[in-house]
């Protein structure tokens, strides 16, 4: 899988590659539990919940983002996995079209903590 990176603004792959070179545990720790999840069969997972797993097991003290895991980087971990590991190329649904970046509304961004 050809990973495109030009579906995100350069803001965004700037702070994922300093966060990445900073914690790159975090890529592991991601791989191994798709690699889990995936050896009991399922055929389809969701990178956000693994995530999830990840800061829940690790409550993890990471250098960089305040947000520690930022959300933004859920998508290129999972499209990372997949460009290494091609037999994750179906196994998280990826989006086409690239997201609404910056054209969140002040309500939407106060919600989601961005502000």
């Amino acid at each position: 899988m050809s990973i495109d990176f030009s579906r995100y603004p350069k803001t965004t792959l700037d702070r994922f590659k300093k966060f990445h070179g900073a914690n790159p545990h975090v890529y592991r720790e991601f791989k191994k539990h798709a690699f889990a999840i995936r050896n009991t069969g399922r055929q389809k997972y969701s990178a956000e919940i693994i995530v999830n797993v990840i800061r829940w097991h690790r409550d993890l003290q990471t250098g960089g983002d305040v947000f520690k895991i930022n959300n933004d980087f859920k998508s290129i971990y999972a499209r990372l996995l997949a460009h290494n590991h091609p037999e994750f190329e179906d196994f998280f649904e990826f989006r086409n079209h690239a997201p609404n970046w910056g054209k969140l509304s002040e309500e939407e961004r106060r919600r989601r903590g961005d502000d």
